[in-house]
């Protein structure tokens, strides 16, 4: 864990907001949430998912392993409640959210608890790196953090599905990246 920290804080030591915009799904799906109400951002970084929901008139929840991070983003946007912790560890409350995002992190122990902690017509916004054999394609070397082709897909078959596409985009820092974008609402059809 202190490894990982190490490792993120380093990296938001230097690094800025260089990407001002929420997510392209996130702006796109938001308004979806039934209510506005509790929104958790996993693996936040320097948050500009949870700003632009705070922003929005959500209360945010904003997880990640960086102190750094989490500090720039409160002293950007104070209202945002932020959570230092390492996701291989931390549990999502049951039945707590109108919203959860996951962007650009994959971690799938959460996978269950992310549905648990959507309350009922909760909304689930998944967006990460998928594996792709395209060699101009950013991806880590640790192939663990990589969708595999319809996994995301599958793993949220028992939600309400809105939206899901796999495809390739670029990055605003310029980078070529394949990725899984799921939205899809937790229905009690019994």
């Amino acid at each position: 864990m202190e490894k990982d920290r190490e490792k993120w804080n380093k990296k938001y030591e230097t690094e800025e907001y260089p990407w001002e915009k929420p997510s392209e799904i996130v702006e796109k799906f938001y308004t979806l949430a039934k209510n506005k109400g509790k929104v958790l951002d996993l693996a936040c970084g320097l948050g500009r998912n949870s700003i632009f929901l705070a922003k929005k008139g959500f209360k945010v929840d904003a997880v990640d392993i960086s102190d750094v991070a989490l500090q720039k983003l409160k002293e950007k946007e104070p209202q945002v409640n932020t959570i230092n912790a390492d996701l291989d560890t931390y549990n999502i409350p049951e039945n707590t959210y109108d919203l959860i995002i996951n962007i650009n992190y994959l971690n799938r122990r959460l996978v269950p608890q992310i549905k648990e902690g959507l309350k009922k017509d909760g909304l689930i916004i998944f967006e990460t790196f998928t594996l792709s054999e395209d060699k101009d394609i950013m991806q880590p070397k640790n192939k663990d953090y990589l969708l595999r082709p319809n996994e995301l897909l599958r793993l949220f078959s028992d939600l309400y599905i809105i939206f899901y596409q796999e495809r390739k985009i670029t990055k605003p820092n310029g980078e070529k990246a394949f990725v899984s974008s799921l939205v899809a609402v937790k229905k009690c059809l019994l």
